[in-house]
């Protein structure tokens, strides 16, 4: 019989640190980026079923991050400079307004212009968000560092 521990998995109520902060947000970002991507280069493709999927897998996304975790990374903003925050509100917000409007546009083909419209405009919000990231966090280096560990490698540096 397998014998359960307290400290198999933070609650929703415990805030998620250290580790585990880091290990969610490596994670969200590569699904939200990673689905956005998908849905992006489907949408003029015949594989309408893929685009949607991975739309409804933004939305996922986005709800999962504001819900789930938002209250517990809020004291951690402090430490960030505000345009960092400010690009990140704006990426969700932006990819979660188009895939909302992509799930209504399902319901009611009026939505489809707008929701190009926004999925148009979230791609250069999502754009300036990495711009920004990169020169307030160090760049090119240190995103070959972290790619490099999610990777199994040993670093940039080595």
């Amino acid at each position: 019989m397998m014998k359960m521990t307290t400290e198999a998995a933070p609650s929703m109520d415990a805030p998620i640190t250290g580790k585990h902060r880091q290990t969610f947000l490596r994670m969200w970002h590569a699904w939200a980026l990673g689905a956005f991507a998908i849905a992006y280069l489907t949408a003029e493709d015949a594989s309408y079923a893929m685009h949607r999927f991975a739309g409804y897998a933004v939305l996922a996304a986005i709800v999962i991050r504001v819900l789930a975790t938002m209250p517990s990374l809020l004291p951690l903003a402090r430490n960030r400079p505000p345009l960092f925050a400010w690009t990140a509100v704006a990426v969700m917000g932006g990819a979660g307004l188009a895939a909302a409007t992509g799930a209504l546009a399902d319901a009611f083909k009026g939505m489809e212009n707008l929701h190009e419209a926004v999925a148009e405009a979230s791609l250069w919000v999502i754009v300036g968000h990495a711009a920004v990231a990169f020169a307030l966090f160090g760049g090119g280096r240190q995103a070959a560092a972290w790619l490099s560990r999610l990777g199994g490698g040993r670093g940039a540096n080595t």
